[in-house]
């Protein structure tokens, strides 16, 4: 639904709106001056309680820039497509995109290019961070959710394998800091409580770590207890996208409310609170040895730069798990169907 800040500010705009409005977003044009700014901001305020999400359409072209954007503490920003035509091209433009992803994550908001029309435009806003597209590359308007066109899922496939793979050169001190704790735990309980204040190092509200049984049935958590392997199993039948991760070595990150969230993963995450899930393969020694999951509340995609960190983290933890599941004999939990139902 697109409003502009003048009709938004009207009374009779908000009495024609349904109050309910979950599901809905409401998207500001931001080509026009908000001239009455303290009933703009009471309207935004009241379409927020009615379960609304709010987006900034045309960010880049519009009348007061990103002062305005600020004010209005959107959910999702909407790139104009004057920006995202030839990025591929333009370094300068490139770089003002990415101020604008940085300064999005700031504010918790997620960011849409607009106008995506080839490849290489594609390529480079994936590269940029940038969560949500549209344009003719990516599919035609159309009622619902349609099935990418042909050639972007390779794209996107490619931004992601890139991310997960290379590293940065510049490593933040934190996550320094959380690789040498990890490297130095003395054991799988001590190796539990490092890894539950790790966290924030990758930008999620927890992290768990589990290891794969040697047959590939079930991963079972590492847990900050002196009773070794207290918790239960998750058996891989009940999990399929996990059994691929665990499988192929992939890497994938589940958010809610996407179309091709995986149901299987996304029950039990409505149900533990999750909204946004990232899976890593655990490898040690040139083997699959276990899980690396990051979780967080919010349901928004991860960033290339908290990807490449929890890689980072995973390959570290890898190693010193097997070394300590070599160590330290389990005892035998019992076993559960996926996420600890019975």
């Amino acid at each position: 639904m697109n409003l502009s800040p003048s009709v938004l500010s009207s009374p009779a705009t908000l009495q024609h709106l349904p109050e309910d409005m979950t599901g809905l977003l409401v998207e500001i044009t931001e080509n026009e001056a908000i001239e009455h700014e303290q009933l703009f901001t009471a309207a935004l305020d009241v379409l927020r309680a009615r379960g609304a999400r709010i987006a900034v359409d045309d960010v880049g072209e519009g009348y007061a820039g990103l002062q305005q954007v600020m004010r209005i503490r959107p959910d999702v920003l909407k790139v104009d497509k004057s920006l995202v035509t030839g990025v591929h091209l333009h370094p300068d433009r490139a770089a003002l995109l990415e101020a604008i992803v940085h300064l999005a994550a700031r504010t918790g908001a997620a960011v849409c290019a607009e106008g995506i029309e080839c490849a290489e435009e594609l390529a480079v806003l994936a590269d940029l961070d940038f969560a949500y597209g549209q344009g003719y590359f990516i599919g035609r308007p159309s009622p619902g959710f349609d099935e990418p066109s042909p050639g972007i899922r390779p794209v996107c496939e490619a931004a992601m394998a890139q991310a997960v793979e290379v590293s940065d050169s510049g490593v933040p001190s934190q996550l320094v800091n959380a690789l040498l704790q990890v490297a130095s735990a003395r054991g799988l309980a001590d190796l539990a409580r490092i890894l539950s204040g790790v966290a924030p190092a990758i930008g999620a509200d927890a992290v768990e770590l589990s290891y794969l049984d040697a047959e590939g049935t079930y991963v079972e958590a590492v847990v900050d207890s002196d009773a070794l392997f207290k918790g239960v199993r998750y058996r891989l039948d009940g999990l399929p996208l996990t059994r691929r991760v665990l499988a192929e070595d992939v890497a994938t990150q589940v958010v809610l409310g996407t179309p091709d969230a995986d149901p299987s993963e996304s029950a039990w995450m409505v149900e533990d609170g999750i909204g946004s899930l990232l899976m890593l393969p655990v490898r040690s020694r040139g083997a699959v040895v276990g899980l690396f999951e990051s979780h967080r509340r919010a349901a928004t995609p991860w960033r290339r730069s908290q990807i490449r960190a929890a890689r980072t983290l995973s390959a570290v933890a890898g190693p010193v798990l097997e070394n300590l599941l070599r160590a330290e004999a389990p005892r035998q939990p019992p076993s559960r169907s996926p996420h600890g139902e019975p």
